[in-house]
């Protein structure tokens, strides 16, 4: 096969395959065309300051955390938590499908590389109203509401449920050429959450961009209407006498800056996109040498079931990192 040739068809597979499979993400939205804030703008930053209490990560373990935005009202900021909450609750029941595309140029002492993945999460709950129970609540410095809600499988006293669908979709792309390595990250949800009984709800849509571990750029909805906290800039410590086991939190931990709930998302669906990546399946690899250039593609690809649930979390340095216990149930 001539490397004209091969080019021509790692393109049109690779483009075919994302445009039919994962239409709904827009990839050319994951570019580096990030607008430099103006003066205005920075001095329009409010920063803020927030300690968490020691409970914050022991009551994880216990139940499900959701966490609101900053500079929202009161009553928003308690719909907008237990979404959230609820949205973590149906990371139990997922059903998963990716694929990823790693693209290797090596040209004599010249090495280019251009890593893709894509993974499309569907989770769900239906769960009674009186099965769930909020077990605490905490309003932070920053104004952000943390809600723990647990469930509760004796208090079903009620037939009225509460459903929640949520779609995700997680994009990763890492290019390296000339010893420059560049990294995006893309992760899009979309919740929804209804009561049958009552037909109402509320939804949001959240977007999110990083570049080398750094934002790019966020966007939330809640009920259709946008939430703006890009002027809030939060530095968060814990409470003097916390024990809480950081080790290797500081490098593995996304940075809290934009608010407590962005930096766990990000920190939680980097991890879950690795784990979903072991569960891919070798597709296709073919390769192509001429003269002192090696060209050559591997392709993986999976469709499974599977079970996340959020187990604790620590901070140091205002960088937030998460563990997560994930299992794989047979999809037959």
């Amino acid at each position: 096969m001539s490397m004209r040739r091969f080019l021509l068809i790692f393109q049109g597979l690779f483009l075919f395959i994302l445009s039919s499979a994962f239409s709904q993400t827009k990839l050319g939205e994951t570019n580096d065309n990030s607008s430099v804030p103006n003066q205005e703008s920075i001095s329009s930053i409010i920063a803020l300051k927030s300690t968490l209490p020691c409970n914050y990560f022991s009551n994880i373990s216990s139940s499900f955390i959701g966490v609101s935005d900053v500079g929202v009202d009161s009553v928003t900021a308690r719909k907008q938590a237990y979404l959230r909450a609820m949205s973590m609750i149906a990371l139990r029941n997922g059903l998963a499908r990716g694929m990823s595309d790693f693209f290797n140029d090596t040209n004599g002492n010249q090495i280019s590389s251009n890593y893709e993945e894509l993974c499309e999460l569907k989770t769900y709950c239906n769960l009674p109203v009186t099965g769930l129970k909020v077990s605490d609540s905490i309003w932070l410095k920053s104004g952000e509401l943390v809600l723990f809600v647990t469930l509760d499988s004796t208090n079903v006293r009620r037939f009225e449920r509460v459903n929640l669908n949520s779609s995700i979709s997680i994009y990763y792309k890492e290019n390296e050429s000339d010893g420059s390595r560049k990294i995006i990250n893309k992760i899009s949800l979309e919740n929804k959450l209804f009561y049958p009984c009552r037909e109402t709800g509320h939804t949001e849509k959240l977007t999110y961009i990083v570049g080398n571990n750094r934002w790019l750029s966020k966007e939330t909805f809640f009920d259709d209407k946008k939430i703006e906290t890009d002027r809030y800039k939060i530095f968060y410590e814990l409470l003097a006498g916390c024990a809480i086991d950081s080790t290797g939190c500081k490098e593995a931990g996304s940075n809290a800056v934009d608010g407590l709930w962005y930096a766990m998302m990000n920190n939680l669906y980097r991890q879950l996109s690795a784990q979903l990546k072991e569960q891919f399946v070798k597709v296709k690899k073919v390769g192509d040498k001429y003269q002192d250039k090696l060209v050559s593609l591997n392709r993986e690809s999976g469709y499974f079931k599977f079970g996340c649930v959020l187990l604790d979390g620590a901070l140091v340095d205002n960088k937030l990192v998460t563990r997560i216990k994930t299992e794989f149930p047979s999809t037959k």
